[in-house]
C-alpha cells in the first residue's frame, strides 16, 4: 500500500521543538504503554528480500546491479539505509541494488513528489523521493531528495525502525513529541529529543478518537491529542498506548 509523504522542507518537525504542548500532559516515556519489545527486534530475522516485480499501476524499473552496494541487513545510518547511501539521481539508486530487482516508479507518489521504491513481500521497502514537476515517465537522471524506509527489518544503530513502538524509539532518542498540521495535508509527525537531525519520523495507531470534539484530529495517528485545542496545528506529547513508527525519512538537515 502506498504511503503519503512530505518534502523535508515542510516538516512541522521544526515547529515542534519551538512550541510548548498544548496538553499539560507528562511526556510520552511516562505513558502507561504496553511492554516494549527488546530494542532492535526484527520481524524477519532474514533480512531484507526484495521484489522482482513493481506495485500495481506502477512503471517497472529493473536493476543490472552494476554498483550492487545493497545489503539484505538493512541498517539505516543518517546518510542512508541498507548499504546505499543518499543517491544523487534516480539511475544511482537503481543501480545500487542486485541485477533483477524490480523497482516501482511512480511519478505522482504525493503532491508534488514522485517515487522510485524497492519493494519487500508486496510492500514499498526503500523508497527515493523526488519534485515530480514535469516527470511523467522514468529517467536515470532524475535528482533525489531524500530517502525513505518502510521495511520492519531496517534498523538505526540504536535499533529503532518501522515497527518500532514509540516506548522503543523514546528509549533510544529521548522524549516524544508529536504534531498534526491540516495545513500539511492532515500529516502527522513525531521528533525525539535526542534523535539525529537527518531523521524524520512518523508513526501510527489503531485507536481513533470516536467522537472528536471541535477541531480536534481524528484518525490514526500516534499522539493523543485528547483535549488538545488549536485552529489548524495540534500538538502533545502524549503518545497512544499502541503507537508504533512506520516510516523514517532520511534527508539532509536544513
Amino acid at each position: 500500500m502506498t504511503r503519503f509523504l512530505i518534502s523535508a522542507a515542510m516538516l512541522p518537525i521544526m515547529a515542534l521543538t519551538a512550541c510548548g504542548s498544548q496538553s499539560g500532559e507528562a511526556p510520552a516515556d511516562d505513558v502507561d504503554a504496553p511492554a516494549a519489545t527488546e530494542p532492535g527486534e526484527v520481524v524477519d530475522s532474514g533480512g531484507l528480500i526484495l521484489d522482482s516485480d513493481a506495485a500495481d499501476g506502477a512503471t517497472l524499473v529493473e536493476s543490472a546491479g552494476n554498483a550492487a552496494s545493497f545489503d539484505a541487513d538493512c541498517v539505516i545510518s543518517e546518510t542512508g539505509a541498507a548499504g546505499i547511501d543518499m543517491p544523487a539521481t534516480t539511475g544511482d539508486f537503481v543501480e545500487a541494488f542486485p541485477a533483477g530487482t524490480g523497482l516501482s516508479f511512480q511519478p505522482v507518489y504525493m503532491v508534488d513528489f514522485g517515487a522510485l521504491c524497492a519493494r519487500s513481500g508486496g510492500e514499498d521497502a526503500l523508497c527515493v523521493i523526488f519534485e515530480s514537476y514535469d516527470v511523467e515517465e522514468y529517467r536515470a537522471d532524475i535528482p533525489v531528495m531524500a530517502m525513505g524506509v518502510y521495511a520492519n527489518q531496517c534498523r538505526t544503530a540504536e535499533g529503532v525502525g518501522p515497527g518500532s513502538s514509540i516506548v522503543d524509539a523514546v528509549a533510544a532518542y529521548g522524549a516524544a513529541r508529536f504534531g498534526f498540521s491540516y495545513e500539511n495535508e492532515a500529516r502527522e509527525y513525531v521528533s525525539f529529543e535526542s534523535a539525529p537531525d537527518a531523521y524524520s519520523f512518523r508513526a501510527e495507531s489503531e485507536a481513533v478518537a470516536a467522537d472528536p470534539e471541535g477541531n480536534q484530529p481524528s484518525g490514526r495517528y500516534g499522539g493523543d491529542y485528547t483535549g488538545v485545542e488549536g485552529d489548524s496545528y495540534f500538538e502533545t506529547n502524549v503518545a497512544q498506548p499502541d503507537a508504533t513508527l512506520w516510516e523514517i525519512w532520511i534527508s539532509t538537515p536544513l
